[in-house]
């Protein structure tokens, strides 16, 4: 699909989406905040959304199935919709597949099919009505995932030729970005997610000595409940700790799962891709130009050509890495 013709169905969408009221429509407060915060910066968003359409390389009124994986709240499968492309829209947590179904009933169109779950429910829903998706874009997802191993060799399994696109704002190249992100994390790991692990594990293992409780939460960083268990019960078991590779800043939510704002290398993505049997290249994002004050627009305008023209110094401030997967 050509960029003139998805910035006009972009334009079509964001009319039809200012339509709502959102503030009166029965979603949660932090859908109607998260969505009140995305407002002033919705063209952006929807550029976003039609750079990575235009990378999957998409016929102009396909009926291919496409993926809204990590919908959220359902502005890319309006996107996708108006495009009379048949969209699955896939989010596990039901407060945002909520907010997308009664958008639709709101506004008269959206995703196809709507599912509550992860990869899994994805592949079982599909598998059992015959359904073989060609395309899947996931923006601001793939830095949350708690097992990207599981997640690609399911889609692997879902579709080998699987066409994706995923947007990540957690670009390790980005110095000053990372070093924000990190700050992020070590509050995180901090204040809530190392206490809960060691509260977990003194319930689990009450007979534990006070070092090895604390060596134990310490090592554990970046592993969910039931994950955590088996750590300490390998531990007991042969007196060894099990090799767990991990940075020493990623941290995430013990009981979800879910990420801070993880980091990972391109040679780690390149990795687990191909481990799973897909092919990985990577390109720089871009910065919104739609301000107000003059000087930060023509900055932004001057960094976005830097990262397009000179893609390896642009990297270095790049706000948004597109990682294209085949």
């Amino acid at each position: 699909m050509k960029k003139d013709y998805l910035k006009q169905i972009s334009e079509t969408t964001i009319s039809s989406i200012k339509t709502i009221d959102f503030l009166n429509l029965e979603i949660s407060e932090y859908n109607k905040n998260y969505i009140k915060n995305l407002f002033p910066h919705i063209d952006y968003y929807f550029e976003i959304y039609t750079d990575v359409v235009s990378r999957l390389n998409i016929d102009n009124n396909s009926t291919d199935y496409i993926i809204d994986f990590g919908g959220g709240h359902g502005f890319l499968s309006l996107f996708l919709k108006q495009l009379r492309m048949n969209v699955i829209y896939c989010d596990h947590n039901p407060l945002s597949v909520k907010t997308i179904t009664l958008i639709k009933n709101k506004i008269g169109y959206g995703p196809d099919i709507i599912i509550e779950g992860s990869s899994l429910e994805l592949l079982l829903f599909c598998k059992n009505n015959n359904i073989t998706p060609k395309y899947l874009i996931a923006t601001d997802l793939i830095e949350h995932v708690y097992d990207l191993d599981k997640l690609f060799s399911t889609l692997n399994v879902l579709n080998p030729n699987l066409s994706m696109v995923f947007t990540t704002g957690s670009v390790k190249s980005n110095f000053l970005k990372t070093r924000k992100l990190r700050k992020i994390m070590i509050e995180e790991e901090t204040e809530s997610y190392l206490p809960a692990r060691k509260k977990f594990i003194s319930e689990k293992f009450p007979n534990l000595d006070t070092n090895v409780l604390n060596i134990l939460t310490k090592q554990t960083r970046g592993l969910i409940y039931p994950d955590i268990k088996q750590f300490v019960e390998i531990y007991l078991k042969t007196n060894n700790m099990p090799v767990f590779e991990i940075d020493r800043y990623n941290t995430c939510d013990p009981k979800t799962g879910n990420w801070t704002e993880r980091i990972l290398s391109k040679k780690q993505f390149r990795k687990i891709f191909n481990k799973n049997g897909f092919q990985v290249t990577f390109e720089n994002g871009f910065y919104n130009t739609n301000r107000s004050n003059v000087i930060s627009t023509g900055i932004a305008k001057f960094a976005n050509f830097i990262m397009r023209h000179f893609k390896i110094i642009g990297s270095k401030f790049n706000p948004l890495m597109i990682l294209i997967v085949k």
